[in-house]
């Protein structure tokens, strides 16, 4: 019962994830150019490892001292565009952000370890303003989705048949959950820790436990004005 409940909420959380892309890009056509203010480009650095556990039931298992890595990692570039920040809320609601800001970005990574391939994605990233942390700082909260394109197919991840290195899926939906960091004295530095996901959406794509999750640090430098 558990499980299946757990699938009808992840559905439902797909749907909206869809749901705020299809707003998103029906705003950019309204959008002449981000604000004068607003960041341009950025590239980060970042490298992650293998996750042995499916996505809703990560925060357990971190929680317990359950979660477990297999000898598989990441290193990727990411790119990454502001294009422009407002106000989001539900309608009639009080829930959402201000001043969220939306970019677009793409990574390029290489595997290596127990799968060893190269992984391409794009989406599009909604993240939060910063939220001052008095002299420590500030923190950020992104939320990515979009696509991810294997090279060649993955051997750790399991395939169609839930073998794993078998029957495997180069193209996967993709997730990334971040949370950046970055002092004042930093000059347009940041670090950032990221969850990293494929997958099929619970069969959208393909099958359930088809995807991955790597867990990793970053770190990035803006390259536009601020």
């Amino acid at each position: 019962m558990m499980i299946s409940e757990t699938r009808s909420v992840m559905r439902q959380i797909c749907a909206s994830m869809v749901f705020v892309i299809h707003v998103v890009i029906a705003t950019f056509g309204v959008v002449v150019a981000p604000p004068a203010h607003a960041e341009g480009w950025r590239v980060g650095i970042y490298s992650g490892q293998w996750a042995d556990t499916r996505l809703p039931y990560l925060p357990y298992n971190a929680a317990t001292g359950r979660l477990t890595f297999s000898d598989s990692y990441l290193t990727s570039v990411i790119m990454s565009r502001h294009l422009l920040t407002r106000d989001l809320f539900i309608p009639y609601t009080s829930i959402g952000f201000s001043d969220a800001r939306i970019e677009f970005e793409g990574t390029a990574s290489l595997h290596r370890g127990l799968q060893t391939h190269e992984e391409v994605t794009l989406g599009v990233m909604l993240r939060t303003r910063d939220y001052d942390l008095a002299s420590f700082g500030t923190i950020n909260f992104g939320w990515a989705n979009g696509f991810s394109y294997a090279l060649s197919s993955p051997a750790h991840e399991y395939g169609t048949n839930l073998v794993r290195g078998q029957d495997t899926v180069q193209f996967q939906y993709y997730m990334g959950f971040e949370a950046e960091y970055a002092h004042a004295s930093w000059d347009r530095l940041s670090v950032f820790t990221r969850l990293h996901h494929r997958s099929g959406i619970y069969g959208i794509i393909s099958p359930s436990r088809t995807g991955s999750n790597i867990i990793g640090l970053g770190l990035r430098l803006s390259l536009g004005a601020k």
